[in-house]
C-alpha cells in the first residue's frame, strides 16, 4: 500500500503469476474507500464489514495453499488494523512525492474546488466521479478537517495532492510504530531493482519466478 501511483499496480503485475501467490489489485475499491474517508474523518462508524471482507479473502486463499496478496492504496490507512487481526506483512510503497503529484493530476485530483459550507460538519459527497467504475473517487480523494480545508481549498491541484501525500505517509508511519519490524518493508520504488525483488520474494516466503530480463520489461 501506498499513496497510490507509487508503484502498486508494477508489484502486482510482478507477483501475480507466482503459484503461492492468489494477487488482487484495488480487489474492493468502494468498500475499501469507504472506509479509508470514514477512518480519515473518524467517523463513528463500525469497522466489522471491512475486517469480514478481508478475512473472507485471506481465509480462501489460504484454503487453496497460497498467500493472499493484495495491492490498494485504499487500505494505507488500516496497515494496524490488519497486521493486529492477520499478523498480515506490509510492504509500504514511497514515491517521489512530486511524481505521485504530477500522475495524480493527470488523473483529474483536486481539479475542481470542493464544496464545504459548515465548518463543524465532515465534508460531504462530491460528486469527483466520471463513470460507474469509479465513483468510490468521492471517497478516497480525501480533504483536510477544520479551518485549514478553507486554505486548503484555495492551492493549486499540485500543492493540494502533496498535502494529501504528506497526511498518506504520515499517518502510515505512525501506525507503523505499533507493528513489529519484522512485519513491514518500506520500498522507495525508484530504488527497487531485480536484487530487490529477489529480496523481496525471499521475505514474503516465495521462491521467485521472473527472470531478470522479464523484471526489466515489466
Amino acid at each position: 500500500t501506498g499513496s497510490g501511483q507509487c508503484g502498486e499496480t508494477f508489484l502486482y503485475n510482478l507477483f501475480k503469476d507466482n503459484k503461492k501467490i492468489e494477487a488482487k489489485d484495488e480487489s474492493r475499491p468502494s468498500l475499501h474507500s469507504y472506509y479509508k474517508f470514514s477512518k480519515f474523518n473518524n467517523l463513528n462508524i463500525d469497522e466489522a464489514p471491512l475486517i469480514n471482507q478481508l478475512n473472507q479473502s485471506i481465509t480462501s486463499t489460504n484454503k487453496k495453499g497460497k498467500i493472499s496478496f493484495e495491492t490498494s492504496s485504499f487500505l494505507s490507512l488500516h496497515t494496524k488494523e490488519i497486521y493486529s487481526k492477520f499478523g498480515s506483512k506490509l510492504i509500504i510503497l514511497i514515491r517521489n512525492p512530486l511524481d505521485v503529484a504530477v500522475s495524480l493530476k493527470k488523473k483529474g485530483w483536486y481539479k475542481d474546488k470542493y464544496i464545504k459550507q459548515n465548518r463543524k460538519k465532515i465534508i460531504g459527497y462530491q460528486g469527483v466521479a466520471s463513470n460507474f467504475h469509479n465513483k468510490h473517487h468521492n471517497f478516497c480523494r480525501l480533504s483536510p478537517k477544520g479551518d485549514f480545508f478553507y486554505k486548503w481549498n484555495n492551492f493549486d491541484q499540485i500543492s493540494k495532492i502533496k498535502w494529501y501525500w504528506n497526511e498518506i505517509y504520515s499517518q502510515i508511519l505512525n501506525d507503523l510504530k505499533n507493528i513489529p519490524k519484522k512485519n513491514y518493508k518500506i520500498i522507495r520504488i525508484e530504488d527497487f531493482d531485480y536484487n530487490a525483488y529477489l529480496e523481496l520474494s525471499n521475505w514474503i516466503d516465495i521462491k521467485p519466478n521472473v527472470s531478470q530480463f522479464l523484471f526489466n520489461i515489466k
